[in-house]
């Protein structure tokens, strides 16, 4: 019996056919997924938008000084006798803190705003009289802002008369923030200089 030769075009049809079935049945792996971490919130920032308070406050210098010398010193207790009221008058009470400006709250319903800007932790005020930037206050790793100020009640006696001359500043260097005139060999001065404490309003027990 004589078998037909079988056609070279239907084998090579058959042979592409199934190799084409081959690769349909082959599953392509999986490349494995990557979930993006979420990203950390953002907490608020604690230089703007905050209110600061009162917390508490030290006394650093409180003496009777002359051409820049100490002459005698002053006990806590003193205060009173030489400034009354004033330096309840004069501590800000609440500091708020907006974005560029600085809104301080005093005793007896006292405002006052300033501009400001913050070099790393340092707070500093524009001063519209100077037109330059004063070194106001500084922040710690706490977030607690230390403001220091100073009182001074100034006499200058001579024959003839009795100059009487007083005043507050934030922040001073020394006392010769006050003592710079050509006056102050024969004027005396009483100087108190305080370091008052403030602490962010909801965190104040």
């Amino acid at each position: 019996m004589k078998i037909p030769p079988i056609n070279i075009r239907y084998i090579l049809i058959l042979f592409i056919g199934a190799i084409v079935f081959q690769s349909c049945t082959k599953t392509t792996p999986e490349e494995p997924k990557v979930i993006p971490e979420p990203e950390p919130e953002k907490g608020p920032d604690p230089i703007k938008d905050q209110t600061y308070i009162y917390s508490s406050e030290s006394q650093l210098e409180f003496g009777l000084y002359q051409n820049n010398n100490l002459l005698s010193s002053f006990a806590q207790t003193d205060q009173d006798k030489n400034f009354k009221n004033r330096p309840k008058y004069f501590r800000p009470q609440a500091m708020t803190l907006k974005k560029d400006s600085l809104f301080i709250s005093k005793a007896g319903g006292y405002k006052e705003s300033y501009k400001i800007k913050w070099e790393k932790e340092e707070l500093f005020i524009y001063q519209d009289q100077d037109k330059d930037w004063k070194h106001f206050a500084t922040k710690n790793d706490k977030n607690e802002i230390s403001l220091n100020i100073a009182l001074y009640n100034s006499q200058l006696k001579s024959e003839n008369s009795n100059a009487l001359r007083s005043g507050q500043l934030y922040n001073p260097s020394s006392i010769n923030d006050i003592l710079s005139d050509k006056s102050r060999a024969a004027m005396k001065t009483i100087w108190l200089k305080i370091k008052v404490i403030y602490v962010p309003e909801n965190v104040k027990s």
